[in-house]
């Protein structure tokens, strides 16, 4: 069972005391970007298209190796001081992205606050938004928030927006805009074909031998370089 019950209620156990596949389906933010979405998961407790999951995420060498921790994944590979990263993943129907700078001639020019220039991005598409919780769970409280103002997640458009750059000084804000639009009719039929979101990042992060090999790539370049260097 899935949704925003289960997962909140996971959420809340483990701060008790007593308790010590196809690619190019996600959205990576930049500083500035904001995405603007209709959810295909509702949050509800059967919802397929709302899931959690725990990522490793390391350097090797020049390489960031991310591996999925699971039952059937080896992970042996990781380093001792690595711990894995708990996230929350939806599938949603993505409008558009507005982005500060403009890296694709494809890419609209349009005004954005005080007349600034600003580019949109059109997607008009099915894509996974991966997040983490957050520091006391503060990106995955305001996604509870627009569930509980709304009932469920998938009564009307989301804005992610992300800013910052860095590891320390990156935030998140999930919010419920009034905007209107809705997952286009002959689009409806593609949901039931959408990957189930574990059996996605287990395709796509799931391989060890694949993360080896990027480990063994980056030690020999490293290698390769100090030779040259040196």
């Amino acid at each position: 069972m899935s949704g925003i019950t289960r997962i909140q209620q996971g959420r809340e156990d483990s701060r008790r005391p007593d308790v010590t596949f196809t690619p190019g389906k996600e959205i990576w933010f930049k500083d500035g970007d904001q995405v603007f979405l209709s959810s295909v998961a509702t949050g509800s407790d059967d919802d397929k298209y709302l899931d959690e999951l725990y990522l490793y995420v390391f350097r090797a060498g020049t390489r960031l190796v991310n591996l999925l921790k699971d039952d059937r994944v080896d992970t042996s590979i990781v380093p001792d001081d690595v711990r894995a990263s708990h996230k929350f993943a939806i599938w949603a129907y993505v409008h558009n992205i507005i982005h500060l700078e403009k890296r694709n001639d494809d890419w609209i020019e349009i005004a954005g606050p005080a007349g600034k220039k600003m580019y949109r991005e059109d997607i008009n598409d099915f894509r996974i938004i991966s997040l983490s919780f957050g520091r006391s769970d503060y990106i995955w409280n305001q996604l509870v928030d627009v569930y509980n103002d709304w009932g469920a997640l998938n009564k009307g458009v989301i804005r992610i927006k992300r800013t910052g750059q860095g590891m320390f000084d990156t935030s998140y804000s999930i919010t419920a805009t009034p905007k209107n639009d809705e997952i286009p009719n002959d689009k409806q039929a593609e949901i039931a074909e959408l990957p189930v979101l574990k059996e996605y990042f287990y395709e796509k992060y799931g391989n060890s031998a694949d993360a080896a090999m990027d480990i063994a790539k980056s030690a020999a370049s490293t290698n390769d370089t100090e030779e040259t260097l040196f």
